[in-house]
């Protein structure tokens, strides 16, 4: 068999297996990922190191592929191959991967809007996500503190928008994904006034993109 092919072949499977790992739920994704490479390399008629070795190659191509067209950093790149290589594996089951660049909820850091919210009203960010699960709107919790939704929205944005501008000169992000979470923060700011962000779901938003407010 064709390295060319080897390699398509071993890229189709990843995307397979990345889908069968949601359902898998196991914790030991070592473990899993030698079983279906196993499982994979048999069915192409190839050893499990080669089809290691071609998947690696794959997604180093495909992440020099992403850093080149601009839609993450040299530096992102370079995290998701270290992590890939402390963790030995490849299939990023169980984990981001590629999809989970920029951390914190995606570029800007969605999870901490929660928190800049919290300060915004002037309490602390455990005491705004026990009012929003026991059905208080941001609102309603606003009021209380002689605040406004849209005095409180505005100061989340500001923070939010000063994280992505440090994170973009830091180089961490790149420019699309800066603009990218700017676009999204509205959207995130009528989740939290809905109560989204307090009612058990992720403390990030969702992203990424990813890329964080």
């Amino acid at each position: 068999m064709s390295r060319k092919k080897l390699i398509a072949g071993a890229a189709t499977l990843a995307v397979l297996a990345g889908g069968s790992a949601a359902v898998a739920a196991t914790n030991d994704r070592k473990a899993e990922e030698t079983a279906v490479l196993a499982d994979a390399a048999k069915r192409l008629g190839v050893s499990s190191d080669q089809l290691k070795s071609a998947l690696s190659a794959a997604e180093d191509a495909q992440l020099d592929a992403a850093v080149k067209a601009g839609t993450i950093t040299q530096t992102q790149a370079d995290q998701i191959k270290a992590r890939r290589a402390a963790d030995g594996t490849v299939l990023s089951l169980g984990h981001g991967g590629p999809g989970g660049r920029g951390g914190h909820g995606g570029p800007g850091g969605s999870r901490f809007l929660l928190d800049d919210a919290a300060k915004a009203i002037g309490i602390t960010e455990d005491s705004l996500k026990r009012q929003l699960r026991d059905g208080k709107t941001l609102e309603a919790i606003a009021k209380a503190k002689g605040k406004t939704l849209a005095e409180v929205q505005a100061a989340v944005k500001e923070a939010a928008i000063a994280r992505l501008d440090a994170d973009l000169k830091a180089k961490t992000i790149t420019q699309a994904q800066h603009d990218e979470a700017v676009e999204r923060l509205d959207d995130q700011l009528s989740h939290l006034a809905d109560g989204g962000f307090g009612k058990g779901g992720p403390r990030g938003e969702r992203p990424p993109g990813d890329a964080t407010p």
